[in-house]
């Protein structure tokens, strides 16, 4: 393998599509197809790969585990530049006239188009997230200068740690080079086993291209050690931390830490408790970012901006609390209100009802969303009928669809 990387790289800008007067639906769409049709070659190519692994092989057991998380991180690319929400750019377009904007360009679209232009809801980019990425970065570049940063990275379950980190990952996926491979960042789930440190040691290995069965933990320690070097290494993100409850795993982190001062982001629900009761471990990750829910005005801004990526030629009114009432000319609750008491805020939540009530609309020709659609759709997901768009985009390519 070659040398480590020089410390005065920097990881690349990542691509974004502001939702402002410049967007372009057709082009959008055309991107779209595009990431779509490359994702699901690869995921049919990785899925051939899993067809031919023995389960009666220890290696072909780990080796088929890793390709179920890259499979799961790898569909987060069929929006490989995500729309970012952000208020500041809306309010400069003007709501109305962005409004008018996109509206003129949904109304061209047929109801496959439609369907399609669905795909930039799987994944969005708040400011909130946005202010993730920076800070990844920005301890990726303190590591290019020998400066060693960890932090904590928590909230409710569905607030989108995990996507945010996975689509992350995604877009710094490994390089094979001639005598190595390239590994900027390493994400993988902390296993539930606590028996030993080993199984959260080889899905590091794995990661880094090496399937290593023998020697005992203080050898695979080495070889992390080793391989960090070797392979370029700048993050490594460590998701669902809470399954380390060993005391002595826990030191087992650190340990890495400290002999390869690569920076350690550890994400779960409560990964603050996690670090209780050790001190050394408090203060190596004692910087904590935390996504919290939407609710109030702040679940009602983004819903409103999120009401125009939806491809209607009507404005839905999702962020209003009270809407007239058209029979008795009185005020009545609006979508904002039923959408925070379904959902609690939690953005998981969110995104799943706002899908199925978008391909409920769609697929039944309505101009708008309405609250009967809303309520429609979310009792469908009460009863565990949710559409699964990602089969959808399989299916319109031939794939199977379940």
């Amino acid at each position: 393998m070659n040398a480590p990387l020089s410390s005065n790289i920097s990881p690349p800008a990542l691509q974004i599509l502001n939702l402002d007067m410049n967007v372009n639906v057709a082009r959008r769409l055309a991107d779209l197809s595009a990431w779509a049709a490359a994702w699901q070659l690869e995921d049919g190519r990785l899925k051939q790969q899993v067809e031919l692994l023995d389960p009666n092989r220890r290696a072909d057991v780990l080796r088929g585990s890793q390709l179920s998380s890259l499979r799961r991180q790898l569909a987060l690319k069929i929006t490989q530049q995500p729309v970012s929400l952000d208020p500041d750019t809306v309010r400069q377009a003007g709501f109305a006239s962005l409004r008018q904007h996109l509206a003129v360009q949904y109304a061209h679209l047929d109801m496959d188009d439609r369907l399609l232009w669905l795909t930039n809801l799987y994944f969005l980019l708040t400011p909130t997230l946005q202010a993730l990425i920076e800070k990844l970065d920005t301890i990726r570049r303190y590591r290019s200068i020998g400066q060693q940063r960890c932090f904590l990275v928590g909230g409710v379950s569905g607030a989108g740690k995990s996507s945010l980190l996975n689509w992350y990952a995604v877009n710094y996926l490994p390089v094979v080079q001639a005598r190595r491979n390239y590994v900027p960042v390493i994400k993988i789930d902390a296993p539930v086993s606590n028996r030993s440190p080993k199984p959260l040691f080889q899905r590091m290995l794995l990661a880094c291209g090496a399937a290593t069965l023998r020697g005992d933990e203080e050898h695979y320690l080495q070889l992390l050690e080793l391989y960090f070097q070797q392979c370029g290494v700048e993050l490594l993100i460590v998701d669902e931390v809470e399954h380390i409850t060993q005391p002595g795993l826990r030191r087992r982190l650190l340990e890495l830490s400290n002999l390869t001062g690569v920076p350690i982001v550890c994400a779960s629900c409560n990964p603050i408790a996690w670090t209780a009761g050790d001190a050394e471990v408090q203060g190596r990750w004692n910087d904590y970012f935390e996504l919290t829910q939407f609710t109030g005005p702040r679940l009602d801004a983004f819903l409103t901006m999120l009401d125009l990526l939806l491809p209607f030629e009507q404005d839905g009114h999702l962020g209003l609390r009270e809407i007239p009432d058209e029979a008795d000319r009185k005020t009545v609750d609006g979508p904002a209100h039923y959408i925070e008491q379904w959902t609690d805020g939690i953005l998981r939540e969110v995104m799943v009802l706002l899908m199925d009530a978008c391909f409920k609309a769609i697929t039944t020709g309505q101009p708008r969303l309405t609250l009967d659609i809303l309520n429609q759709a979310w009792r469908d997901i009460k009863r565990a009928k949710v559409v699964n768009f990602l089969d959808v985009l399989r299916a319109r390519n031939g794939g199977t669809y379940v």
